[in-house]
C-alpha cells in the first residue's frame, strides 16, 4: 500500500481534483480550466459519477458536502437528502405485516436528494449554465462509460437487487469479466440531464409524475408533489476544535456529528499512545462503540425531532465514562433492530474555493427500482436506516429525513482551510475519517503517513445493515502482529483482510500550492494543473 500511495500523491500549482472516476476528475478539471469555480466543477463531477459509478450514486440519491468560499473562514454544509414519502407512515408499514422498513424495493425508497444539492449550490455559487455543467455527463451517458474491473465487479455484486427488466437488461451484460474494457451507455440518464439542462422546472414536473406513476404501479407510498427538485440545504457546518484545528462537517441528520464526538473524545482520553498503537486502536474502538450507541438513541432529523447537542459537555463526559481503557466493552446496542454504495470527491480551485462532497444511493443500486426511461434508480435510505418505532428519533414519518451515513469534512487553522477529505463506506466513514484525522491532528502525522497507517473497522455499527453482526474488528493485514496480539488479549475478535474500507481522499493547501492524495484502495484519479 505504501508504494501505491507514493504513486498517487499529486501536486498542483493552481487547482486539484480527486474523484473515484478518471472521467469525473478530467471533466471537473476541464470546467476549472474554462474559468469555472470549484462549485461549478463539483456539479460536473457529481453528475459524471452518477454515470460512471451507477451502483454507488445516482440523481435520486443523497449528497452531503462541506465547502469554503475563498476569503472566508466560514465552513458551510450543503446537503441534498431524501425524505420519507407522503404515505410512508409506521401504521401503513405495519398494516402490510412489516416489522421494519424493507431494505429494498419501492417501500424502501426516499425522495430524490442529489439534484437538490446541485440546485442549491448552483443558485448560491454557480457561474456556468446547466448546459455546460451537465454536458460531460450527457456525452458519457450517450456514448457509454468504460467498464473497469471495479465496475464489473460492483455490478455483479449488486445485480440481484434490480427487479425491473429495463435495469437488469441495462446493467446485466456488463457484470462479467469479459465486459471489462467495453462501454456502458445509459440513454435514460442522458435524457434526464438534457431535460434538466433545458429547464429545472420541466425536470421536476417529469420526475414527480414518473416516480408517482411508478409508485402507484408497485404499491409504494409516494404521492404527487413528493419529488421536488429544489430541496437542497446550505447551513453553517457543524464544527469542533481539535488540537488547534477547526474540523467542520455536516450536521444531523448525517452522522458527521459522530466524527466530531470521536475526535473530541480521542483528544480527551488519549494518553501517550498514537492512534495506530494497540492501546490507541482499542481506545478508538471503545469510543466508536459509545458514539454509535448515542446515534441510535438520539440522532434524527432536527426538523422533526428536538435536536440533541452531540458536543455538550454532559454528553461527552457520559460517553467518556463508558470507555474501558483495558478491555472490550460488551456491545450496548446488540440486537437493537428487529430485523459499494457511496463515492466521495474533493476539489480546490485556483482562487481558493474548495469542496468536499460525498454522494450515495444507500446501498448498491439503491432500492433496485426506478424510472427506466430516465435512467433513475431510487435511493433505499429509508429501508437502510429508518425504524417503525414512533418513540425513536429515527422512526419513519412522512417528510422526515432518515439518518444518513454520508458526510464530508474539512480542517482549518486560524487563517484558512488546510485539508479537505472524506471516504465512502457506510458506517465505516465515521471510523476511517476519525482514524485519519486523529493521526493528522492529534498525533501530528503528515497526510501521507496517516493514509499509510493500517486501517480497521469496529463492528457492528449503528446502521440496520449491520444488525446481528457479531462484535469484532476487521483489520488490514498490514497491522503489526504485536498490535493484533494485544487487541486479542483485550477481548477483541479480529478478522484480518487484505484491505479494509473504501478510498480516502485528502486535498491540502500550502502557501503557494495545492496537493492531493488518495490511498489507492479503489479506482479513481487525483490530478491538478
Amino acid at each position: 500500500m505504501r508504494d501505491v500511495l507514493r504513486d498517487r500523491q499529486q501536486w498542483g500549482a493552481r487547482a486539484m481534483v480527486s474523484t473515484g472516476s478518471s472521467a469525473a476528475t478530467l471533466a471537473a478539471l476541464d470546467v476549472l480550466r474554462d474559468g469555472g469555480t470549484a462549485f461549478d466543477a463539483a456539479i460536473t463531477a457529481s453528475a459524471v459519477l452518477t454515470v460512471a459509478m451507477p451502483m454507488a450514486s445516482g440523481p435520486a440519491g443523497d449528497a452531503a458536502a462541506v465547502f469554503h468560499v475563498e476569503g472566508s473562514a466560514q465552513a458551510w454544509s450543503l446537503t441534498g437528502l431524501g425524505r420519507a414519502p407522503t404515505h410512508a407512515t409506521a401504521a401503513n408499514f405495519t398494516a402490510r405485516g412489516h416489522r421494519t422498513v424493507p431494505g429494498r424495493g419501492i417501500e424502501s425508497a426516499t425522495t430524490p436528494g442529489l439534484l437538490g444539492a446541485w440546485c442549491a449550490l448552483h443558485e448560491a455559487h454557480g457561474t456556468m449554465p446547466w448546459s455546460r455543467l451537465l454536458a460531460p455527463a450527457i456525452a458519457l451517458a450517450e456514448q457509454g462509460t468504460p467498464v473497469t474491473t471495479q465496475t464489473a465487479r460492483w455490478i455483479q455484486d449488486n445485480l440481484a437487487v434490480l427487479s425491473q427488466p429495463e435495469f437488469a437488461g441495462l446493467y446485466g451484460p456488463h457484470a462479467a469479466k469479459s465486459a471489462v474494457g467495453g462501454l456502458l451507455p445509459n440513454p435514460g440518464l442522458a435524457a434526464l440531464y438534457r431535460l434538466m439542462a433545458s429547464s429545472v422546472d420541466g425536470l421536476e414536473a417529469e420526475l414527480d409524475a414518473s416516480v408517482t406513476k411508478l409508485s402507484d404501479r408497485l404499491d409504494g407510498f409516494f404521492a404527487p408533489g413528493d419529488c421536488r427538485v429544489r430541496v437542497g440545504e446550505i447551513v453553517p457546518a457543524a464544527t469542533v476544535s481539535v488540537a488547534g484545528a477547526r474540523v467542520a462537517t455536516n450536521p444531523a441528520p448525517t452522522q458527521g456529528v459522530l466524527l466530531l464526538q470521536n475526535l473530541s473524545l480521542y483528544e480527551r482520553l488519549r494518553g501517550g499512545d498514537s492512534a495506530d498503537s494497540a492501546a490507541g486502536v482499542h481506545l478508538l474502538s471503545e469510543i466508536f462503540h459509545q458514539t454509535y450507541a448515542w446515534r441510535i438513541e438520539h440522532l434524527g432529523d432536527p426538523a422533526c425531532t428536538p435536536p440533541a447537542d452531540p458536543l455538550a459537555e454532559a454528553v461527552l463526559a457520559e460517553l467518556a465514562g463508558e470507555v474501558d481503557p483495558d478491555k472490550r466493552s460488551a456491545t450496548r446496542y446488540a440486537g437493537h433492530y428487529n430485523d459499494g454504495d457511496t463515492t466521495h470527491f474533493a476539489i480546490v480551485d485556483e482562487v481558493g474555493n474548495s469542496v468536499s462532497w460525498t454522494q450515495s444511493l444507500g446501498l448498491g443500486f439503491g432500492s433496485g427500482v426506478g424510472v427506466g426511461e430516465l435512467g433513475l434508480l431510487l435511493c433505499n435510505r429509508l429501508g437502510r436506516s429508518a425504524t417503525l418505532s414512533p418513540t425513536e428519533p429515527n422512526g419513519v414519518a412522512p417528510g422526515r429525513r432518515p439518518v444518513n451515513t454520508i458526510f464530508a469534512w474539512s480542517a482549518a487553522d486560524a487563517e484558512e482551510v488546510r485539508w479537505l477529505g472524506g471516504t465512502p463506506g457506510g458506517d465505516g466513514q465515521c471510523q476511517w475519517n476519525t482514524q485519519l484525522l486523529a493521526a493528522m491532528l492529534v498525533d501530528g502525522a503528515g497526510p501521507l503517513a496517516a493514509l499509510n497507517r493500517p486501517r480497521w473497522t469496529y463492528l457492528p455499527g449503528a446502521d440496520k445493515t449491520e444488525a446481528g453482526v457479531p462484535p469484532h474488528l476487521q483489520v488490514d493485514s498490514s497491522m503489526p502482529a504485536d498490535v493484533q496480539e494485544w487487541l486479542g488479549a483485550a477481548g477483541h475478535t479480529l478478522r484480518v483482510r487484505a484491505s479494509v474500507g473504501g478510498a480516502q481522499r485528502v486535498l491540502g493547501r500550502h502557501a503557494r500550492s495545492v496537493y492531493g492524495l488518495d490511498d489507492g484502495r479503489q479506482e479513481g484519479l487525483t490530478s491538478g494543473f
